[in-house]
């Protein structure tokens, strides 16, 4: 998190023109490494969001991304066992999705299910009646994280270095749906293809 966890006060601007900024310490069990649970949250203005070719290089004004440019074609709302191109993740949040990220540092990292019981609390979303999925989450693991934890929406970001299920829930009901298309339609799973092998 480095230099993003100053304490920005509401409306002022921080770093890449984040606002809202607040940094907590909640009082869960941090993950090793980190010795301190620490709950950051920001928002920050999108001021692009083109669609480009699938799997082209994009570049982010932050790590993990907010939003920006995307590709075409959208991630599903789902839970994966790999990692998954941004630029998919980008468009599903684009149309309300929030993405938890995590990133585990051994192999036995029990990580995912702890969030995915976390993610299984959330409430079925009306639009998404008659699809495939209950809710527009989606839980992907992503190794480069700085933090154990990453959850971002449309303009909205929050990590931590504990696993705090109430502070994680507090800012999906604040982020979820709240982009710029609110919609719910079937994405596409490239976990078993290769994501980049689309047409």
């Amino acid at each position: 998190m480095g230099s993003a966890l100053a304490l920005v006060g509401c409306g002022e601007s921080g770093p890449a023109g984040r606002f809202d900024e607040t940094t907590t310490h909640p009082d869960a069990p941090p993950i090793a490494p980190f010795d301190a649970c620490t709950v950051y949250t920001a928002r920050e203005e999108v001021t692009s969001f083109q669609h480009t070719f699938v799997c082209a290089e994009l570049d982010f004004t932050t790590y993990p991304p907010v939003g920006g440019d995307h590709y075409p074609i959208w991630a599903a709302y789902q839970s994966y066992e790999a990692p998954v191109p941004w630029g998919f993740l980008l468009h599903s949040m684009e149309h309300g999705a929030v993405v938890v990220a995590y990133r585990c540092d051994d192999a036995s990292c029990a990580l995912s299910e702890a969030l995915q019981a976390v993610l299984d609390e959330r409430p079925d979303d009306p639009r998404c009646a008659g699809q495939a999925t209950r809710n527009r989450m989606i839980l992907v693991p992503d190794p480069t994280l700085d933090e154990p934890i990453a959850a971002v929406a449309w303009g909205r970001l929050y990590s931590a270095t504990c696993l705090d299920a109430p502070s994680l829930h507090a800012f999906i009901d604040g982020a979820y749906g709240r982009a710029r298309e609110d919609l719910c339609n079937a994405g596409m799973d490239g976990s078993s293809s290769g994501w980049c092998a689309v047409p």
